[in-house]
C-alpha cells in the first residue's frame, strides 16, 4: 500500500497521532512511552544550509537535538517532572498538528511520512514555531501500533527557542 489508499490503514495512524498529541499536549509521559517499542529510536538530526535539501540533514551518526532510545527518553521525561528542568516552570503550552503524506505498510511494519507543526507558548511573551517532516516507523503488535522509530526533521538551521524542550 502506498499513499493514501487504505482507509483503515489511515484510520489507526491518525489515531495513533492524535493519541500521542494528547498525550504530549497533557503532559501524560507515561502514555506517550507507552506507546513506544522497547527498542525505539527517536532522532530530531540537526540541519545546515546547504544547495541540496536531502544533504542538508545530518546522518545518524552525526550531531543532532536528540538521538534517544527508550532508555534515554524516559531520562528526559524524569528531568521534565523534576524541579530540574528550569526552562520548563511553569510548563509551557504545547500544540501538535501531524498530517500524513504517506503511508507504506510492510508486514508489521507502518512507515508513515508526515508533516507536522508544533507550537509552544512560554511565560507570557515567548512563542515558538517548530515545523518539519516526521518518518516514523510504527510495528503492528496485536491490534495496537507502537512507535519503532522516528526521525523528525525541523526546516530550520536555527531553532527559535532557546533550547528545545518540546518532544517532536
Amino acid at each position: 500500500m502506498s499513499g493514501l489508499g487504505d482507509a483503515q490503514l489511515y484510520f489507526e495512524v491518525r489515531s495513533f497521532q492524535a493519541r500521542e498529541a494528547v498525550a504530549l499536549q497533557t503532559a501524560d509521559y507515561d502514555t506517550w512511552l507507552a506507546m513506544m517499542m522497547p527498542d525505539v529510536t527517536y532522532r530530531v538530526p540537526v540541519v545546515s544550509v546547504g544547495e541540496d535539501v536531502a544533504a542538508s540533514e545530518s546522518g545518524t551518526r552525526e550531531l543532532a537535538h536528540y538521538d534517544d532510545t527508550l532508555e534515554t527518553l524516559r531520562i528526559r521525561v524524569a528531568r521534565m517532572r523534576s524541579r530540574m528542568a528550569w526552562t520548563e516552570i511553569p510548563p509551557s503550552r504545547v500544540r501538535y498538528f501531524v498530517d500524513p503524506i504517506m503511508i507504506r505498510a510492510e508486514g508489521e511494519d507502518v512507515f508513515v511520512t508526515s508533516n507536522f507543526t508544533v507550537y509552544q507558548a512560554r511565560l507570557q511573551r515567548e512563542e515558538n514555531w517548530y515545523v518539519g517532516r516526521r518518518d516514523d516507523r510504527l510495528r503492528r503488535i496485536g491490534s495496537q501500533l507502537l512507535l519503532a522509530e522516528r526521525v523528525a526533521v525541523i526546516d530550520r538551521a536555527v531553532l527559535p527557542g532557546k533550547n528545545l524542550t518540546v518532544f517532536i
